[in-house]
């Protein structure tokens, strides 16, 4: 591995754009069946880290670019607390760019998107899990495609920056949408944010979802968009600051279409949006429309766009001659412009994840919780595990009514779930 490498292409925004709401941190969290041993975890910890040293790194500013450095420090175990992925800098000198918590039962990996997506942060996570159970004397003895094992050589691959490397010039970009409603309220204080969790059968959102003839992350999609409609037109005419557009983002993963091992981010979105101009829909409506509309842009071809307009930019050399100042406040006005200012909110799913017999026996539950915005506010997270559909509504409004709207319709389609929220509010 290098001494130091620069971000890759869907990185290099997030030292401008994070803040002490809007941290950059994702969430793995897993409930065990006995009480987590700290020290045993350390251990597992730090062997773990010597095969995925890519991930011991801190943010080092140049004075052109930033770049990912070895940490000089020890990354350590520490508490879990009520909200999660809250309290952190990822611009501090030197500061690991994830954490591993501990509370009770449950282990938590919190990943920054600077070091990479879900999918590589689950890899290191599994391989975590297998060697804490190897410590605690009840080895993963099953092989597994996302558990490392930890004598083997470190791929280049593993750290590389796959949108470079399937980058194709001269394509054209992705057609620009419009300026997306956004949801109101007064946004809970500082260090709270509030997941409330849906633990539905999987069976029986599987058996709905297929009734329609569409994907499970297109149902919840839609629930989102239905909900937002009603938020929508309850919202005073001053409240909406003009803007008509409801669009909710779904990060695609790119390694469906493009070879590659790395385990760095490599995720691109769709935007599905309604123009409230031609007037409310019917819950069904938005669920064709979406899914029709996702299946189109949901391909190799459509998502390319964002590739090549992303890594043009980037190379630009124009901007390699700015220094970073110009380029963080680039960063940040290109973010808004192309990014968070066309999006309502984020459906994000990891699909089903999939443990070794001997790990997945040794577990409870596992949870995903999406980065907090303050932009969007309310995103969702979504998986399944172990014959459940977990979805996780993360919020930092201190109104719960959207929480309920997409409860209220997910109930309405027959799913009725066990819900658990972390600030003790059930939505």
């Amino acid at each position: 591995m290098p001494s130091s490498y620069p971000l890759d292409m869907a990185a290099v925004v997030m030292p401008a754009i994070a803040s002490p709401r809007s941290t950059t941190l994702f969430r793995i969290s897993v409930d065990f069946q006995d009480l987590v041993d700290p020290g045993r975890l350390q251990e597992a910890l730090d062997l773990t880290l010597a095969r995925f040293t890519y991930f011991a790194v801190s943010l080092r500013r140049g004075p052109f670019w930033y770049s990912l450095v070895p940490l000089k420090e020890r990354v350590l175990v520490e508490d879990d607390p009520e909200s999660p992925c809250q309290g952190f800098d990822p611009n501090l000198r030197g500061c690991a760019l994830f954490r591993i918590r501990y509370s009770g039962k449950r282990i938590a990996g919190e990943f920054s998107h600077l070091l990479g997506d879900g999918r590589g942060a689950l890899r290191l996570m599994k391989t975590l899990l297998a060697e804490y159970c190897r410590l605690s004397g009840k080895p993963v003895l099953e092989p597994h495609p996302d558990i490392y094992p930890l004598d083997s050589p470190i791929q280049p691959e593993e750290y590389e920056d796959a949108y470079v490397r399937h980058f194709r010039p001269g394509l054209p970009a992705p057609v620009q949408g419009r300026k997306a409603f956004r949801l109101p309220g007064s946004l809970l204080p500082l260090g709270d944010y509030r997941i409330t969790t849906a633990r539905i059968p999987l069976d029986a959102a599987l058996a709905v979802a297929r009734a329609r003839q569409v994907s499970l992350t297109e149902l919840v999609g839609a629930a989102y968009l239905a909900a937002l409609q009603e938020v929508y037109l309850s919202t005073p005419e001053r409240g909406r600051r003009g803007r008509t557009e409801l669009a909710v983002e779904i990060p695609v993963d790119m390694r469906r279409y493009y070879p590659t091992g790395t385990n760095r981010n490599f995720t691109l979105y769709t935007i599905l949006g309604e123009d409230m101009r031609l007037g409310p829909r019917s819950f069904e409506d938005i669920l064709a429309r979406l899914s029709h509309r996702f299946r189109l842009e949901n391909d190799e071809a459509s998502i390319a766009r964002h590739i090549s307009r992303n890594v043009a930019a980037m190379r630009s050399p124009l901007l390699a001659c700015l220094p970073l100042g110009l380029k963080d406040l680039g960063a940040r006005l290109v973010f808004a412009v192309l990014g968070e200012d066309y999006v309502s909110g984020v459906v994000t799913s990891l699909g089903p994840i999939d443990l070794p017999p001997g790990l997945g026996k040794e577990l409870g539950r596992l949870d995903l919780i999406q980065p907090p915005s303050e932009a969007t506010r309310l995103n969702i997270a979504m998986h399944s595990f172990d014959g459940v559909l977990y979805v996780s509504l993360c919020s930092l409004l201190e109104s719960a009514a959207m929480e309920e709207l997409i409860l209220a319709r997910l109930a309405s389609l027959g799913l009725e779930a066990r819900l658990d929220c972390n600030l003790g509010r059930r939505a």
